[in-house]
């Protein structure tokens, strides 16, 4: 009966030896997760920073180009206003003449008939 009393100690030591292992092993694992998640998040806050000042970089960029274009489509503008204003000018003599003929044309009102 010793014997099996000595058997059935040395059985239950080994399952508690083991669940010791178990228990230490699950919280070494526990440990390890914690870590890897503080390592992904130290990791998604780098990347998110580098998205952020890469996207104020291409913004300012952008800025810089559309201001660019803003200024030479002015720059256009007032240089086909210049030229429209260059062909009135150069046609203004005519037009008034033109009106002047038409108007004299005209048969006056309760005059002539």
């Amino acid at each position: 009966m010793k014997d099996l009393n000595d058997l059935m100690q040395a059985i239950l030591d080994m399952d508690a030896t083991q669940r010791k292992a178990a228990a230490a092993a699950a919280e070494e694992r526990t440990e390890r997760l914690g870590s890897l998640d503080e390592e992904r998040k130290a990791i998604a806050a780098e990347y998110a920073a580098r998205a952020q000042a890469s996207g104020r970089a291409a913004a300012a960029a952008a800025d810089v180009a559309n201001r660019a274009a803003l200024e030479e489509l002015q720059r256009r503008r007032t240089a086909a206003e210049q030229q429209l204003d260059a062909r009135a000018a150069a046609h203004r003599d005519e037009w008034v003449a033109e009106l002047v003929r038409r108007t004299l044309a005209q048969p006056r009102a309760g005059g002539e008939a």
